[in-house]
């Protein structure tokens, strides 16, 4: 495909804001949109093998991973709704094209989300149906596949018309997976559960470390396998990160970059796993985020790079100050980010103790400010569209 045709394919309104904002907003969502899909898969692929295991510990732990299983998957599902509007506002002829060239799977997606997310809820509430539990488990694989497709594919904008027209013929039944690499789906998949479990067990472990109804040999246990999970997390991402590096990496004229950073944090985390102690959850929380974010920053400069080679320019993509849609974006994460650590701060202190406990009067008036705030929010949203509305009439 031409430079002409991909330029002319982008939205001729343009963005309402400059790119690099959406750029940087696109980098940050999916962080933690594939922190929470990583831990679902993780998770769900140790309770499944938990509930194998007839020791009371295994058993135990089949049951905590289970339920964060569950909970992981809602919010993976939830923050990936950002990154993905995100994608389609500076790489529109990307995703669009993709999207359309794998139509079946696009359409086939959503269903098999909730299909899997479906099927997971039947194992958290009946906890002995490990076969449904597998379901699930290649359902969301499925989805995960889907997705790494239509993102790999888009890395190939001079395929898209052989793949529309193969041998001259045109293919509009969207069956085939195009651009995919198995070692980068593995790497950025298998690889980085394995990392995101060892993380949320070890957070998990923190959590429940002063709660006498919580036995402490449960809990060195727990700290154990995020131990070794962290180790296999580290190998798996350095050894399919290689790789993904000299098949994709070397197609791409990028080896070296992808093969830098596999090898950085398959280092950083299987050394680190020796020393990873519940005490110190946090502070593996916030070097394995950083470490999510490198791997998010290299996805996106590989595609900055294999699109600028075809004249296109994520910086240079028109936009306009739509300060309609600004004002709005502003005003609901200013009334969204009370809320939510509010209800952090409530989950937290509930857990505390096995009776719950109430939040502290700091946390209530908190609470208090941010259903203010959400008042105000609505207030505006609907004063801005009388405004929009009765201004075009």
């Amino acid at each position: 495909m031409s430079p002409e045709a991909l330029l002319a394919m982008r939205d001729p309104l343009g963005a309402p804001v400059h790119p690099l904002a959406v750029q940087i907003l696109l980098v940050v969502t999916y962080v933690l949109h594939i922190f929470f899909v990583t831990t679902a898969i993780g998770s769900l692929f140790l309770g499944l093998y938990g509930l194998r295991r007839p020791e009371e510990n295994w058993q135990r732990l089949a049951k905590v991973s289970v339920r964060l299983a569950v909970q992981a998957t809602g919010l993976g599902i939830t923050m990936g709704i950002a990154p993905l509007l995100f994608v389609q506002v500076i790489y529109d002829p990307a995703w669009y094209s993709a999207t359309t060239l794998m139509g079946l799977w696009t359409t086939l997606f959503i269903p098999v989300v909730a299909l899997g997310y479906l099927f997971l809820y039947v194992l958290y509430l009946r906890g002995n149906l490990a076969g449904v539990g597998y379901v699930s488990l290649a359902l969301l694989l499925l989805a995960g596949f889907i997705m790494h497709s239509l993102a790999s594919a888009g890395l190939y904008p001079s395929r898209f018309v052989e793949w529309y027209a193969p041998g001259g013929v045109v293919d509009t039944s969207g069956t085939r997976f195009l651009g995919y690499n198995l070692p980068r789906f593995a790497a950025l998949l298998f690889g980085q559960a394995a990392l995101s479990l060892g993380v949320m067990l070890l957070l998990f472990a923190w959590y429940f470390r002063k709660r006498e109804d919580t036995p402490q040999a449960f809990l060195g246990f727990v700290e154990g396998i995020a131990r070794g999970s962290l180790r296999l997390g580290a190998l798996l991402f350095a050894g399919f990160g290689l790789l993904w590096a000299f098949t994709q990496g070397r197609e791409l004229g990028l080896s070296l970059p992808v093969a830098l950073v596999a090898l950085l944090v398959g280092a950083l985390f299987y050394l680190h796993a020796r020393f990873a102690k519940a005490e110190g959850a946090l502070a593996t929380l916030g070097m394995y985020l950083g470490a999510l974010s490198l791997v998010a920053v290299l996805r996106e400069a590989m595609r900055m790079v294999v699109w600028g080679r075809m004249g296109y320019s994520v910086l240079g993509y028109p936009f306009v100050w739509d300060w309609g849609s600004i004002l709005f974006f502003l005003a609901t994460g200013t009334a969204a980010i009370p809320v939510i650590v509010y209800l952090a701060q409530v989950l937290y202190a509930s857990g505390t103790r096995k009776e719950g406990a109430d939040p502290s009067p700091k946390v209530e008036r908190l609470g208090d400010f941010g259903v203010r705030l959400l008042v105000g929010w609505f207030l505006f949203y609907f004063a801005l569209g009388l405004y929009v509305v009765a201004r075009n009439l």
